[in-house]
């Protein structure tokens, strides 16, 4: 291992005001031969000595935001920390990771794509040697970046073993039609610039000197303390702070180092900011998708309750929460990215419903504090919260199947399932009898079609329509373990999802002949399922993940 000793780092940090500390991580008790295999960038002198030359012309202007991380900027956009193992492949990490932001960042997909074909299959060569980061964009541009399944990176090395050589490379299955592509990469050298583009655009990829002293980072704003300079890295910046003066970067050494997998590094050290640029990566392009499933994607947030979601036009979804504080929140898809959070005030319990009866138009519900129904409605602008009345026992549910109607629907006091109904004016309570245990679900395909959802006491899937009259409550015997929810993209068609035994995402639908089976979507999930649909063919599907930020996952 290093010959830089804890103890000796932790009493040299505690002779000065250094602001980071230090331990023994899973990267310090490497040997020395191993930690070295961990630095794998190769300069290219010509270029480097080009792009720091320093130029004439007036200084760019500072427009950067005090603060930015973008694994919460407008959501999270970084996709997990992974682990190099004992090969010099930090570059092809690094690159790969500022393509899987830009992806989530220009086209909201999460991906997890192949290190192993980038780094072994590219004209790099089937080694562990370094690389320089132009180098790697420029097979990213050119040959592209498919998917990790295509050529996991453990299966790269003897008995997938990420720590034994050499490496080999394997050509996955239709590999071409599944790479991920850019189209543009530069390259940053002033710090203003550099700002610049992390408040606006996303992440880059970074190279630093690494010293000994680096190996047992543990938290806070790194700078160099003690030891030699081991070598070069290559590491992912996703953000940076004004207030600690550093840059907020992702690694490739496994979440058993510094900070879970990531660092802060203070401005002008190892020579990240000072020796070398920044890379970018931009114009990500992604494969043809057949039609099926895509996601989870992370969209951030701190929720207490399931998601619900409506769409008023093509490529328009509103999504509303509950906070901490217990207020609404909304965040909305405008077509092109996601916007929000905004508090729309209040105090509920449970989630609240949305529904919308024309472009521009949104209704929300919300179980209030005194158990009464209230209600909050944007058309211009918001309006302010009513109390529409009720004692009620579950968050609601709500429907709009024509201009100016709306049906909600919740649990009684009485475990009956109730209805509220609008059509100009206010009709109701109506008490639909049943005995549920859940909050219902409502869709319409139609103008005087409703398709409610809840469970009974067996805990199975329970169904009661509204054709011309109420039916008798129908038992589609699925087995769920929390509310429901459900939409209707087109006549004859309901889609509904609710939780699984495993908390996994359980899917079935009605196409007008006959119920399917139950589709397993896979997840963890932290609560029901709010859904929405903007077209024929398109489900978007929204819950709170173990984290308890928002995931979102869609069919199309």
């Amino acid at each position: 291992m290093s010959n830089l000793k804890i103890t000796d780092l932790v009493a040299d940090l505690a002779k000065s005001p250094n602001r980071w500390q230090a331990r023994e991580t899973s990267v310090s008790q490497l040997p020395e031969d191993q930690q070295k295999a961990l630095l794998g960038v190769i300069v290219n002198t010509a270029e480097l000595a080009s792009v720091m030359k320093p130029t004439a012309g007036a200084a760019p202007v500072a427009n950067y935001a005090p603060e930015v991380d973008w694994r919460n900027h407008n959501g999270n956009h970084i996709t997990p920390v992974k682990d190099q193992g004992g090969c010099g492949s930090c570059v092809s990490f690094c690159t790969t990771s500022v393509t899987e932001a830009m992806a989530s960042i220009e086209h909201g997909q999460l991906l997890d794509l192949s290190e192993a074909d980038l780094h072994f299959c590219s004209n790099h060569g089937a080694n562990c040697g370094g690389w320089w980061p132009t180098d790697a964009f420029s097979q990213i541009k050119t040959r592209g970046i498919p998917d990790e399944a295509c050529f996991p990176y453990a299966t790269a090395f003897p008995d997938n073993n990420i720590w034994k050589q050499p490496p080999h490379c394997t050509i996955g299955p239709n590999r071409d039609a599944r790479a991920v592509k850019i189209t543009n990469s530069t390259t940053i050298a002033n710090v203003i610039d550099r700002k610049n583009y992390l408040s606006t655009y996303g992440p880059c990829s970074a190279v630093m000197h690494v010293f000994e002293d680096f190996f047992s980072y543990a938290d806070g704003v790194y700078t160099h303390v003690s030891g030699v300079d081991k070598g070069l890295h290559c590491v992912t910046v996703i953000g940076y702070s004004e207030a600690e003066h550093c840059w907020i970067c992702k690694n490739s050494w496994g979440a058993g180092w510094g900070k879970s997998g990531f660092f802060k590094i203070g401005y002008g050290q190892a020579g990240i900011d000072t020796e070398f640029p920044f890379w970018t990566a931009s114009g990500v392009v992604l494969p043809a998708q057949k039609t099926g499933w895509h996601g989870y994607e992370n969209l951030g947030g701190l929720l207490t309750s399931r998601p619900n979601a409506v769409s008023w036009a093509a490529n328009r979804i509103d999504v509303v929460v509950r906070g901490l504080d217990s207020a609404v929140y909304h965040k909305w898809w405008n077509g092109t990215s996601w916007q929000g959070w905004e508090s729309l005030g209040g105090q509920i319990q449970g989630a609240p419903a949305i529904c919308s009866w024309t472009a521009g138009r949104l209704d929300i519900f919300a179980l209030g504090l005194n158990h009464h129904l209230w209600h909050r409605y944007y058309q211009g602008g918001w309006s302010q919260w009513e109390d529409l009345g009720g004692t009620l026992s579950s968050e609601p549910t709500c429907v709009s199947w024509g201009p100016n109607r709306i049906d909600i629907f919740a649990r009684g006091m009485n475990s009956s399932m109730w209805h509220l109904w609008f059509d100009g004016t206010w009709h109701g309570w109506e008490d639909l009898g049943g005995i549920i245990t859940s909050a219902p679900a409502v869709s319409s395909w139609a103008p005087g079609r409703l398709d409610c959802f809840a469970r009974g006491t067996d805990n199975k899937l329970w169904h009661k329509w509204f054709d011309k009259g109420w039916s008798g409550w129908e038992n589609l015997q699925s087995n769920m373990f929390d509310s429901p929810g459900a939409v209707s993209w087109g006549p004859n068609r309901i889609d509904v999802f609710f939780p699984g035994q495993n908390y996994n995402m359980m899917h079935k639908w009605w196409d007008g002949k006959a119920w399917s089976g139950d589709e397993n979507l896979g997840g963890i999930l932290s609560s029901a399922v709010g859904v929405s649909s903007w077209q024929a063919g398109r489900l978007d599907c929204f819950v709170e993940g173990t984290d308890s930020a928002m995931y979102h996952k869609w069919f199309a």
